[in-house]
């Protein structure tokens, strides 16, 4: 029985044309939040000039995975192994006092509302890329492996939404066949990877929708429904360009 959270968010998502994905994405009215979110954040700017009491707890990135070393500021940056590129990824989140408030006083609306780590219904992760000079030169946003079973099969939708933010023009898409074992989840199979250039910035975007090898909706050995056994995701990445010419 598909929950009535999961029913809402992908109607929301399949029945909204581009323009008003990337407005929910962004946020307005009831979905708005008045402090700073990744995508405000100005390229070429200090690292540790970051808003710290907006965004807390950094620590170093895993591209996707779980945080890695805890840093007292963001300062701290060369802590974390530069990737290929030169750069250094920190993970982070965003501040949820409200939500801790909204969850104290057990009201659902407010709890709705102030929850920060969503977008469009699913949760998410967060990390910036900084260079060597301390420098704040791109952005990841994961959805969260983590969520909820019933949630998360829909979690490879919000790359139509992370799509639509930059305009669904100019990409260039490739769809992956499936490798040995793979095989589609609910008569969907998804493995696409699309990238785009424009205003200085390369925007990467991946989305991924079906069962890994050994991964199946029924268990061939006991016979009984498997829970969460599935890959649904979606990720994109904002660098500056001129960062990755270095």
């Amino acid at each position: 029985m598909t929950s009535p959270c999961r029913g809402g968010v992908t109607t929301l998502l399949r029945g909204f044309s581009a323009a008003t994905l990337a407005l929910l994405l962004t946020g307005s009215g009831a979905l708005a939040q008045s402090r700073p979110k990744i995508w405000d954040m100005r390229f070429g700017a200090p690292i540790a000039d970051l808003p710290d009491g907006e965004f807390v707890d950094p620590a170093c990135g895993t591209n996707g995975g779980p945080p890695g070393l805890r840093l007292a500021g963001f300062e701290e940056f060369e802590k974390c192994r530069a990737e290929a590129t030169g750069l250094r990824e920190i993970w982070f989140r965003y501040d949820d006092e409200e939500e801790f408030i909204a969850r104290a006083v057990r009201n659902p609306d407010a709890i709705a509302r102030a929850n920060t780590m969503v977008m469009l219904g699913q949760p998410i992760m967060l990390s910036l890329l900084a260079d060597q000079a301390g420098r704040l030169q791109g952005y990841r946003i994961f959805t969260d492996p983590r969520a909820d079973p019933d949630l998360r099969k829909d979690a490879y939708l919000i790359g139509n939404a992370f799509k639509a933010r930059y305009g669904n023009d100019g990409w260039d898409c490739m769809d992956e066949p499936a490798a040995a074992g793979e095989t589609a989840f609910e008569g969907i199979f998804i493995k696409q990877r699309c990238r785009k250039l424009g205003e200085g910035h390369q925007v990467t975007l991946e989305s991924r929708h079906y069962y890994k090898p050994g991964q199946a909706m029924v268990d061939p050995n006991s016979g009984a429904s498997t829970v969460n056994q599935f890959e649904s995701s979606a990720r994109i990445e904002v660098v500056a360009i001129e960062a990755l010419q270095r």
